[in-house]
Parts: C-alpha cells; structure tokens; sequence
C-alpha cells in the first residue's frame, strides 16, 4: 500500500537537501552582482556603480578549472588561491593589470568580490547559484 504521506516526506527532504546546497567549491557557481561601488583614492566616500542597460553582467566561477568568467574582459581570470572555512569559499587571483578577492558564503551563496588596480578598488555584492553540472552552460 502506498501512503502519501511517506511521498511528502521524501519530496520534503530533496527540496530542504537543495535549499541547504553547499557553496563549497565543489561545483560551478554563477553570481549576479547586487550593487557595487567604485572606490577612488582621491574620493572620501565610494561612487555607486551603474550597470549597462541590457548587459549580462553575471560573472561563473569554475574552481575545477580555476577560472573566473566575468562580461568585462574577453579572456578568464585565473583563481590562483582557493578555500573554505567553515563560513566561505575564498578565491584570489592576480593578473598583471588588477588583483582579486571573492568570498561566497557556504550556506547561502552571497558573494563579495573586491577588485583592485593601480588606480581604485570596485568592491561588489552579490548571490550565487550553483551550476547543474548535468546541464549545458549558459
């Protein structure tokens, strides 16, 4: 005899077992950025950051190839240096022109990304999804 309520029961537990996802570095994630703001050494205080009318602005982070896709540049940027805690994910990488810093929070997926160059800082907030690896990418 199949009783429904063991049926609840099971769809229940998948649904609490997705929304617990860990951000833990073990899957692709794709953040969308929030707001942010461009700091300036010569500003007292940081400028918000306007997007582009009709620009996807969602940045994907792959820690198996350690790559960093973002709709600004056309090539990756490298994730030289990754870990967890028991709180974030933490990702760093470096290019010749700008250094990087990202933390996603493991249980919930909101990112922190601060970019810095020789001119400023853009410092950025945002919520990542993790990447159904069975799926093609966007």
């Amino acid at each position: 005899m199949h009783k429904p309520w063991l049926t609840s029961i099971a769809l229940l537990s998948v649904t609490a077992a997705t929304a617990a996802a860990d951000f833990d570095g073990s899957q692709p994630m794709t953040c969308l950025p929030s707001q942010g703001h461009d700091c300036l050494p010569t500003e007292k205080t940081c400028k918000p950051l306007r997007p582009e009318s009709g620009k996807d602005l969602r940045m994907h982070f792959n820690m198996a190839t350690k790559s960093v896709r973002t709709p600004y540049r056309n090539e990756t940027l490298p994730i030289q240096a990754l870990g967890a805690n028991t709180e974030s994910l933490v990702m760093q990488g470096t290019t010749l022109q700008l250094v990087w810093s990202a933390t996603v929070h493991r249980r919930t997926g909101r990112l922190t990304i601060v970019i810095a160059d020789r001119e400023g800082a853009y410092v950025i907030f945002g919520q990542c999804t993790l990447v159904d690896t069975a799926l093609p990418p966007d």
